[in-house]
């Protein structure tokens, strides 16, 4: 079912000709010529409405993607003035696919209903000559454009198709170009592997194909050896084809539709062998894809982001398909030359899309929504509507504009022949033929993956050019700079030439002389290279042995006293059940200063224990063997096994240098006052230790110590126990052995009287055993443990009563539990004798547990490492099974257990510390609660974090004096203690009004308060009100105090308020206070010792704060005052406020004796003198008070500061 669409829009374009550049935007308005004088041309046309309707997806020329094009070109043609303005045109257009009955039969239609003037091909193979002979027979002009190459298109003279425009390349040039270029190389034999669909007709390939015959049967020198079709990649036998091509074909043409078949059968190719440089392939481009996307990858890349997202196959075989695209040249048209190349043609595909939904076609949403990329043949859909733009341009110029003009399809095919620059190139279309010129090109991708023109083919009037665009060499780069042969020297088969045996197994030959000569020369490489090597690795190994003298330092005795008492220092200042890790080292020096064969140096940085074995010029040279164990012991690496160094030879001494362990040996970790060594875990990590490192020890090249003891046993930070100062035989041989060195030995060792070089293996278990022995023998006082080998313990006693035991024949446990005993008072030699001499009962030190926990197995197996029998010994193998299953079930981590007593008392640390934080925070509270009693709480703050309080100035606040009234003749009449009680149910009384009151106590002095409203915290002009109602308040409390000492006497409070500016600071650095400076203090102080008992005075400043701002204050005037130091000035009464009403009514004599009272009638008489002789009136009415405040202000002269 077809659609049928038409638009009829007339369009023109307004103002200065503008180029036709993809990417620039084209601005219409309405055309000035007006309707009446229009030329309307009709043009028909048909088009698939989506590419599946060609049935090849990837060669889009629909609807969508391509028609965009025709109206571009028509903008250009009015713009360029090639047409003109009144020269319009309607489109008729329909869908349908490549089917030719379809096509003539709705053309036809369009023709005699439509009245269509021109005729627009569909863009396929084989319609174009279908509806080529309709327009011819209504002479109607044809336009053909796509895919339209067909080679009947090109017909030798203009009888066949007399109204064609025709500006698109065709086959038959194409496959005359390729013959031509097979007889330039002198290629008289190639193959063709061609794709194909099932009956062999439809498709660019076999159009192709039929015009490669032609041209090949058209001449002699050039034929087909071998041709095959490929129908399906998938199911064909492409191994057939490969055959075949070997055996007939050296250069091979492959025409492919789809290029992902195209890659699988070069894979094919591949596969089979035909990838060497004797072979070329030539891949022609049928449809133009090639020819418009020249920058994309080559084919062995896969995913091309271009034009046409060719493949995008993930079969991980690109090097595979390079090899063969290596081998291939591109056979195609050049349409690059173009004005295109050089623009932003991505640009011109978008406004193809865009142009496509606006006029004329208004292409709807479910046609054209979902196209994202213009076709790459609307380039050739422009040049053809701009190359009818030129016919027509030149037929009106002949004839007119008229109807017979326009529809005369012959006419406008003899004028097409003004060449001009199109999108596709440089359009020329030849006089005879009616077909445009191209040129063809040879192009391959060079090493560097650029696309290089390596011949181009130019028809230049009838006859065919050549031109090389590169030198050979370069054009046969992939073929070794050799030109591939059409038949090889030697035949298809190989068979054609003579070839002698060496010559037909050279290879042979040769790989096996050169495979002997390599393993000669490998193997003598080899053994000269791990000789060298050797020899070079034992060089580097003893450089790391061989310790330069001059790198070590020796730490003095000086140095270790000093170290000594900061280890004191440290161990005091612990607590006693921390790791005393200072009283270890501390040991550790203490026992290297008192042996002379040991001292303590530092190298690199690092501290070190150094054996000294005499004078370096008395010393032999190091044999071989022996250099050999210094660099087996200096490349030992195993936990347990104390780090050798190296040797010092160049110092004025033989040094042994070893790794320092600070925790000193296991003797001296038992002799030191430390918790640890009385765990168990402690031991029982220690036994294991020791065993893994014997065992080491014995599978080493060494294979025994020698001199095993508890000094040679260290232990590092970790508590990890460390086997110390083994090997280097040749120098401890010599060193006579002391006399408790021999209490280490076994006793056939003893008996031998050697220096212990073949000590028994298994025996080196007692250093472990004496070791527990040491720690289980210990008394209390660990400060005077000692072992118990010890001289001087036991008694001569005992000793005799050991031997009647053996006499007696008692058993052997019997007399062991007595054996201890009989070393005492022996010493060392007289002990080794003992043990030397054997008996019935061994001699063998008391075990004595001193740890109720420890495992009684362990026991045993000391008792079992002293038997007497050298082969009734464990081996250090069982004692190993044997503590595994002691054992069994629990984890001997030393390092765990000492982290988990660490974090047990960091816990505990944790507490204490949590129980002290709280204390200082409730310290802290009581702190900040009595200093922000002492000032104010962002003064405080302040001072807190260490910051400078400036000295900071107020506009206005109002201060509070006041003063108890006759205080000092209250004080006499009552004890010191009761005058304290007064005063402080005073304060406590006043203290506690102030604080529901926006008020700052200053301080208070003896009977005197001063306060301040106002500062530190600004509050505006309520700091009049706040003093005045705590002013109220303080008179209220009084009027209800009494003294409990004195019920009959009254305390009367005089009270005086200013309000003005001041200046308040921190002041001292000891005891610093907060203080207040300024006039305003002063005039409250005078308004205070000018009041009156029980009464309010203040200033006029005050006065007017309180009466202009706030309402409901009581003010009563005073009149004039002489205030001294200030003079006259107006004041104030506050009597109260109108919630509250008036102050209760006090009598102010109240309390006073007649001669205070006959006092204060003489200053007021005095003061109304004072007035008469001032002013000359008498202010009898004026109430005048000399009470005791006017006689203190006559009495106290000054200004006041706070």
């Amino acid at each position: 079912m077809f659609s049928n669409f038409f638009c009829l829009v007339i369009v023109a374009l307004t103002g200065t000709a503008q180029q036709t550049v993809p990417g620039n935007a084209v601005a219409f308005t309405t055309p000035s010529t007006p309707l009446a004088n229009q030329t309307l041309i009709k043009v028909a046309m048909m088009i698939a409405q989506n590419n599946t309707d060609y049935g090849l997806p990837r060669k889009n020329a629909a609807l969508g993607d391509s028609v965009g094009a025709i109206p571009m070109a028509l903008e250009q043609l009015w713009a360029d003035e090639i047409l003109p303005k009144s020269v319009n045109f309607s489109f008729q257009w329909h869908y349908g696919n490549c089917n030719e009955a379809t096509a003539m039969g709705r053309i036809y239609k369009d023709v005699k209903e439509f009245g269509a003037d021109a005729i627009i091909a569909t863009p396929c193979m084989d319609v174009p000559p279908m509806l080529g002979h309709l327009a011819s027979n209504f002479n109607l002009p044809m336009m053909v454009w796509g895919q339209s190459m067909a080679s009947v298109l090109a017909s030798s003279n203009n009888l066949t198709y007399p109204t064609l425009l025709n500006i698109v390349p065709n086959y038959k040039y194409m496959a005359s170009g390729l013959v031509s270029l097979m007889q330039y190389f002198n290629w008289t034999r190639f193959g063709v592997v061609l794709q194909s669909d099932s009956n062999g007709v439809s498709g660019g390939c076999n159009l192709f194909a039929r015009d490669i015959d032609k041209a090949v049967g058209e001449q002699s020198t050039v034929s087909i050896n071998f041709k095959a079709r490929i129908f399906n990649t998938q199911t064909s036998d492409l191994r057939t084809i490969v055959n075949g091509i070997r055996k007939r074909a050296r250069i091979i043409l492959l025409c492919f539709d789809d290029i992902t078949q195209l890659r699988t059968f070069a894979l094919s190719l591949f596969d089979g062998g035909l990838k060497t440089k004797d072979y070329l392939y030539i891949i022609p481009d049928n449809d133009l894809l090639l020819s418009f996307n020249l920058s994309r990858l080559p084919l062995w890349k896969q995913g091309s982001r271009d034009l046409v997202n060719l493949t995008n196959v993930k079969d991980g075989r690109d090097a595979d398909a390079e090899t063969i695209g290596r081998l291939a040249f591109r056979w195609h048209y050049d349409i690059t030359m173009s004005a295109l190349s050089n623009r932003n043609y991505l640009g011109f595909f978008g406004r193809v899309i865009n142009r496509t939904r606006d006029w004329p076609f208004y292409c709807p949403e479910s046609d054209c929504g979902n196209v994202a990329n213009g076709s790459i043949y609307s380039l050739l859909l422009y040049d053809a509507i701009y190359n009818y733009g030129m016919a027509l341009n030149e037929s009106f110029r002949q004839f007119g504009i008229r109807p017979e003009v326009y529809r005369n399809g012959t006419l406008l095919a003899q004028n097409n022949r003004k060449p001009f620059m199109g999108l596709t190139g440089f359009v020329t279309v030849e006089t005879v033929k009616n077909t445009r010129v191209f040129v063809l090109s040879n192009r391959n991708f060079d090493k560097g993956n650029a696309l290089q023109i390596f011949m181009q083919f130019a028809w230049v009037n009838g006859k065919l050019n050549v031109t090389l665009r590169n030198a050979s060499s370069v054009m046969w780069d992939s073929h070794g700079g050799v030109i591939p042969q059409a038949v090889p020297p030697c035949g298809f088969d190989g068979n054609g030439c003579t070839v002698s045996v060496f010559e037909l197994y050279k290879g042979y030959f040769i790989s096996g002389i050169v495979f002997f000569v390599l393993i000669i020369g490998s193997s003598l490489f080899i053994i000269v290279y791990l000789i060298h090597s050797k020899i070079v690795e034992n060089r580097k190994t003893n450089l790391l042995w061989q310790i330069p003298f001059a790198m070590m330092k020796r730490v003095k005795q000086r140095q270790l006293a000093d170290r000594q008492s900061a280890a004191e220092r440290s161990h005091h200042s612990l607590r006693s059940n921390q790791t005393n890790v200072s009283a270890l080292t501390n040991s550790t020096m203490d026992s290297l200063a008192q042996s002379k064969n040991f001292s303590l140096y530092t190298y690199n940085g690092d501290k070190c224990i150094v054996c000294t074995f005499g004078s370096t010029t008395a010393a032999a040279p190091l044999s071989v063997a022996e250099m050999a164990e210094c660099r087996a012991m200096r490349l030992f690496d195993h936990e347990n096994m104390n780090r050798f160094l190296g040797l010092s030879l160049d110092g004025p001494n033989l040094l042994a240098v070893w790794n320092f362990c600070m925790r000193g040996s296991i003797r001296d970790v038992i002799l030191s006052e430390n918790a640890m060594v009385k765990d168990v875990m402690f031991i029982q990590s220690a036994v294991k230790e020791l065993c893994e490192g014997l065992q080491f020890l014995h599978n080493s090249p060494l294979q025994f110590h020698g001199r095993l003891k508890s000094s040679a046993c260290l232990i590092n930070e970790r508590w990890q126990v460390k086997i110390s100062y083994f090997g280097l035989r040749w120098l401890k041989s010599p060193q006579k052995m002391q006399a408790k060195d021999l209490l280490w030995l076994s006793p056939e060792q003893l008996r031998k009287a050697t220096d212990g070089a073949e000590i028994n293996v298994a025996y080196t278990k007692w250093t472990l055993t004496h070791c527990l022995n040491l720690h289980i023998c210990l008394p209390f006082p660990m400060v005077n443990m000692a072992p118990c080998w010890e001289e001087g313990h036991d008694s001569e006693e005992d000793f005799g009563a050991m031997r009647d035991l053996e006499e007696m024949g008692r058993s052997r446990s019997t007399v062991t539990r007595h054996a201890a005993g009989a070393t005492r008072g022996r010493n060392a030699d007289e002990i080794a004798y003992l043990v030397k001499r054997g008996g019935l009962v061994p001699l063998r030190p008391m075990i004595r547990p001193a740890l109720d926990n420890l495992h009684p197995e362990l026991i045993h197996l000391i008792r079992d490492c002293w038997t007497e029998a050298p082969n009734e010994r464990p081996t250090i193998e069982k004692v190993r099974q044997r503590l595994r299953q002691m054992n069994a079930g629990q984890s001997i981590n030393l390092m765990d257990h000492v982290f988990e007593m660490l974090e047990q008392y960091a816990n505990k640390l944790e507490e204490e510390v949590q129980e002290r934080t709280r204390e200082l925070a409730g310290e802290k509270r009581k702190s900040d609660i009595l200093l922000y009693r002492m000032m104010p709480r962002q003064i405080a703050d302040r001072l807190k974090i260490g910051q400078t309080v400036e000295p900071e100035q107020f506009d206005t606040v109002t201060v509070f004096f006041s003063d108890i009234v006759q205080f000092a003749a209250l004080s006499n009449q009552m004890r010191p203690l009761q005058v304290v009680n007064l005063m402080n149910e005073l304060y406590t009384t006043l203290d506690a009004i102030i604080g529901e009151h926006d008020m700052y106590k200053v301080e208070s002095i003896g009977d005197g308060y001063l306060c301040v409203s106002g500062l530190p915290k600004r509050n505006g002009n309520l700091h009049a009100k706040e003093c005045a109602d705590m002013s109220l308040d303080f008179l209220k409390a009084f009027h209800t105090f009494r003294i409990p000492d004195l019920p009959n006497e009254r305390v009367r409070l005089r009270i005086g308020l200013h309000s003005g500016p001041c200046v308040a600071g921190v002041v001292g650095l000891a005891m610093p206070r907060y203080c207040l400076f300024g006039d305003t203090v002063n005039t409250a102080s005078r308004m205070e010792s000018s009041s009156s008992p029980n009464k309010i005075h203040i200033s006029k400043a005050t006065h007017t704060l309180l009466s202009t701002n706030f309402n409901g204050y009581l003010l009563e005037s005073r009149g004039e005052v002489i205030i001294k130091g200030k003079g006259v000035m107006e004041t104030f009464w506050l009597l109260g406020h109108a919630e509250s009403g008036t102050l209760p009514a006090h009598n102010s004599h109240e309390g006073q004796s007649m001669a205070q009272r006959n006092a204060e009638e003489n200053e007021r008489e005095m003061y109304r003198t004072y007035r008469k002789t001032m002013t000359g009136q008498d202010k009898d009415g004026e109430q005048q008070n000399g009470d005791e405040q006017q006689k203190k202000q006559q009495q106290n002269g000054g200004g006041v500061i706070y």
